[in-house]
């Protein structure tokens, strides 16, 4: 089983990103001919179409989803060998056939832990216990609160939610050094990068859309280049050289986008929905970052141990 946790500061779009994930394994595995299959597990069901349906409706997340939600379960399968984006992590190819399961979890706000969770005896409670054992921590960065590398000495809007990831890794180090798996896989998601201010493009000195999930090199150097000025201390604890027994893998890099629409009589806005091949409708989303991400997972999972 791999075991992810996604983080993720308040209003960052942990269930959106979620309920998108989820979207992008309902359209993988419509087709006979898809190499993809997923199976969710039948304690996670009901929250997660519940979830898929108000997003399927063109509405966000409403605050009662958003408290329920707090973990996913599938079995991923691919029925043909991939290529993959993980080459650099070994074998290029996912066997045939081969499946395993994927346990997500949504352990809160990183404001939310318990006190106790960022000091030297912390063991964790519940679902951040939890998430001290992930196999793989998904970092959401808003990319609407990203902000231009400059002088200005004031704190950005990002460096609190900085030191709170700096905290949660830093836990992990501690809590890996008592025992449990070895490598982490750390992710970081680019959530709303379609409301990314056009002066942060243009401080960053980079184009308005990432290079192609594909080229691994130019994404993670546009990626970091737009996460130095926002999460340095973050960043620091990833290419630190003394972490004992724990070993962070090479960071990698998607990029979220969800087109909206105002809605009629000043509601809030929501999800534009597109019309997708043969009938039907889908959110209006950057469905290849996630197809990308799920193949991702598939062959980290294929690469970890039980």
């Amino acid at each position: 089983m791999l075991h992810v946790a996604i983080v993720g500061d308040r209003d960052s779009g942990k269930t959106t990103f979620l309920g998108l994930l989820y979207a992008a394994l309902v359209k993988s595995g419509s087709d006979k001919t898809d190499d993809l299959r997923f199976h969710a597990a039948l304690d996670s069901i009901e929250e997660i179409t519940g979830l898929f349906q108000q997003l399927m409706s063109g509405a966000f997340p409403d605050s009662a989803t958003k408290e329920g939600m707090h973990e996913f379960s599938f079995e991923l399968a691919f029925e043909k060998p991939r290529g993959g984006v993980l080459a650099r992590f070994g074998s290029r190819n996912q066997a045939a056939g081969t499946s395993t399961t994927v346990h997500i979890t949504l352990p809160g706000r990183l404001d939310e832990q318990h006190h106790g969770f960022l000091q030297e005896t912390a063991t964790g409670r519940g679902r951040w216990r939890d998430a001290l054992d992930a196999d793989a921590v998904i970092v959401l960065a808003d990319s609407t609160k990203l902000a231009p590398k400059g002088e200005d000495p004031e704190p950005g809007p990002m460096e609190t939610y900085d030191g709170r990831v700096e905290a949660f890794l830093t836990s992990i180090v501690r809590w890996r050094a008592r025992g449990g798996r070895d490598v982490l896989h750390p992710i970081f998601v680019f959530s709303k990068f379609d409301a990314i201010k056009p002066e942060v493009v243009r401080a960053a000195n980079v184009e308005p859309t990432p290079p192609d999930v594909s080229k691994t090199g130019p994404r993670a150097v546009y990626a970091t280049t737009l996460l130095e000025p926002n999460l340095p201390r973050t960043l620091a604890v990833l290419q630190e050289a003394d972490r004992g027994k724990l070993r962070f893998a090479r960071p990698s890099y998607f990029f979220s986008s969800v087109r909206t629409e105002a809605k009629a009589h000043g509601r809030s806005e929501g999800i534009r929905l597109r019309r997708i091949d043969g009938a039907g409708w889908e959110p209006d989303y950057s469905g290849h970052e996630y197809f990308a991400l799920l193949e991702y997972l598939g062959e980290i999972a294929a690469q970890t141990k039980d």
